[in-house]
């Protein structure tokens, strides 16, 4: 049995919002717009560092952009572009040693056209921060004229997490009913995964890649279709065995179709694989002293968040979207495309499963209506809320979803209306936080707690923490602060005296 516990102690939380603005232009061989049609894109977190007071972030916006052509409107390019950004938040408590972890997601797209060979982008990143402090705490030793009770803890640790790069390949074919290619307008890839498995000192995953492409036709005539293919990847990965949990997170980071003939296309995809692997263990905890003879515990309570269950599972929400006045009429539904919104989804535990709520952006690429057949654009939002059914949650407990789109469909209804059905994949997370009474050594003198007229004084001990102890005595840390007139907090000295408000 281990002799230590390993904990990480939540710092600071705080979600914000970076906006990004640029400007593309046109290359010359590609024809001017006469206007934007849409713009998808997506984030990627590359780099996070930690200074005193803030966290220092960079990302890449991966975007597509569609445009009419001013030659032709009935004609759709489409542009590829990365954008670089960096950001410096200001975080309280926020200091090199500690880890920090980003969470960042598109929230909001805005596009005009400057001019016909000048297109203006805005996109709005929504990142969740989250700095922790990682800590080893050590359980008293044993020694002759000791007993010491212990109970048993089934904990789950981080075994590791890394990256790895894929370029995944394939060659499909149109299916019978579509009409034959003349010229790639897009390919859009989102991954889905099938089923992951540890082995020794491996981690496999399957999936299944889904290609949304955009092409047009032999007659001239813009057409969609989506195209799927299987893939199964080995990872070498030291230290798992086949009873670990892993956890897959897939970005996609290149897209390229290229026309084999009428009938096939060639895809090259590049695929980021963010593996991280769980190892769970029992670990018996010193909670009491037997013998009390001569000796006295020096406690040390901990928060140790358990996992109560993991469940992966899919949502489905149906709505309608009207499209502007300003819009023509629809002849027929090209493409949809959907993301989560950034920051919109939520999770609430109640007594036997959560709740999941959340809003979908949809964007709708049709034909209209008119003797040209010109492509226009339109938004909507899909707001869906759904109840996942695990019977061992209850209402105090804490539950973090990970809700993404795996695809979107859309439908004509009549001229102004559009049927739109979306599938999510939801990963689920619920755990429960619980104080830990962890015995980190003895002393042969009892430690005495002092009592003042609307406070107590109370004697650090060796592996406290002034967090441990606000969450001891129910107390803020900034109260103590205050109270204590601490200049830096992170400096306790064992045997110093703190006064604690009673009550």
């Amino acid at each position: 049995m281990p002799d230590q516990l390993q904990i990480s102690e939540v710092i600071a939380r705080r979600t914000v919002e970076t906006k990004v603005v640029r400007n593309v232009a046109i290359p010359t061989r590609l024809p001017p717009a006469e206007r934007v049609v849409s713009v998808n894109a997506r984030v990627e977190i590359t780099d996070v560092n930690l200074e005193t007071g803030y966290v220092v972030f960079s990302g890449i916006i991966r975007s597509t952009i569609f445009y009419a052509s001013a030659e032709d409107p009935s004609n759709v390019i489409s542009i590829r572009r990365s954008f670089n950004f960096t950001d410096r938040v200001a975080v309280r408590g926020a200091r090199r040693g500690l880890e920090a972890d980003i969470v960042a997601s598109i929230s909001d797209i805005n596009f005009y056209l400057i001019n016909d060979r000048l297109i203006g982008v805005e996109f709005v990143v929504t990142s969740d921060i989250e700095i922790t402090a990682p800590e080893v705490v050590k359980f008293i030793e044993e020694r002759p004229g000791i007993e010491i009770e212990r109970e048993r803890f089934r904990i789950r640790h981080q075994l590791q997490e890394r990256e790895f790069t894929r370029e995944l390949r394939d060659v499909e074919r149109l299916p019978t009913e579509a009409p034959d290619i003349r010229r790639i307008i897009s390919l859009e890839a989102s991954p889905q995964i099938v089923d992951i498995t540890t082995d020794y000192d491996r981690v496999i995953v399957r999936g299944v890649i889904n290609n949304n492409l955009l092409y047009v036709n032999t007659q001239g005539t813009v057409e969609f279709v989506n195209l799927q293919f299987p893939f199964t990847e080995s990872f070498i990965f030291r230290g798992v065995t086949p009873k670990m949990s892993p956890f897959v997170d897939i970005t996609i980071t290149e897209e390229e179709a290229e026309r084999v003939d009428n009938r096939r296309v060639r895809k090259t995809i590049g695929a980021n694989f963010r593996i991280l692997v769980i190892r769970e263990e029992v670990v018996e905890i010193p909670i009491e002293i037997v013998t009390r003879d001569r000796f006295f515990p020096i406690r040390r309570t901990v928060l140790v968040e358990r996992v109560v269950a993991e469940k992966r599972t899919r949502i489905l929400e149906r709505d309608q979207i009207t499209i502007p006045e300003e819009n023509p009429d629809i002849s027929r539904v090209i493409r949809a495309t959907g993301m989560v919104r950034g920051g919109s989804v939520s999770a609430e535990t109640t007594s036997g499963g959560v709740i999941i709520n959340g809003i979908v952006d949809v964007n709708i690429i049709y034909v209209a209506d008119l003797p040209q057949q010109p492509v226009y654009f339109t938004s909507g939002s899909i707001t869906f809320s759904s109840f996942i059914d695990i019977p061992e949650v209850t209402a105090e407990m804490d539950a973090i979803a990970d809700v993404s789109v795996d695809r979107v469909t859309a439908e004509r209804i009549d001229e102004r209306r559009i049927s739109v059905r979306a599938i999510m994949d939801v990963n689920l997370l619920v755990t429960e936080v619980v104080r830990v009474p962890i015995i980190t050594g003895v002393t042969e003198r009892p430690i005495e707690v002092v009592e003042e007229e609307g406070f107590f004084t109370y004697t650090v001990r060796p592996g406290d923490t002034l967090y441990l102890i606000a969450q001891r005595y129910g107390v803020s840390v900034e109260r103590l602060i205050e109270i204590n007139n601490i200049a830096d907090p992170r400096q306790l000295q064992v045997g110093q005296q703190i006064l604690i408000p009673r009550g």
